[in-house]
């Protein structure tokens, strides 16, 4: 009792519906969500409890991320033109 829980991985590695159960008996005392099993819409019902966080699934977006992802492709072009 007590824990929060952060999902910030994957969508569908969490289920929804049990961990509205136990935030509705305070099994689990909050939860910050980025990713979702399918995009919620505003009226979600998890979103309806004060002690859920969410946000657009934009946790990878950081400036290290974006930095790494450009460096990826650039390596990815220079090995398709050099075959």
């Amino acid at each position: 009792e007590g824990l929060y829980i952060i999902n910030c991985g994957r969508g569908g590695t969490l289920d929804e519906e049990a961990l509205y159960a136990a935030l509705e008996s305070g099994k689990v005392a909050g939860a910050a969500l980025d990713v979702y099993e399918s995009e919620p819409s505003k009226g979600h019902k998890l979103y309806t409890l004060s002690q859920v966080i969410g946000s657009p699934h934009v946790g990878a977006g950081t400036s290290e991320a974006s930095a790494r992802v450009g460096a990826e492709v650039a390596q990815n072009v220079i090995g398709a033109l050099k075959k």
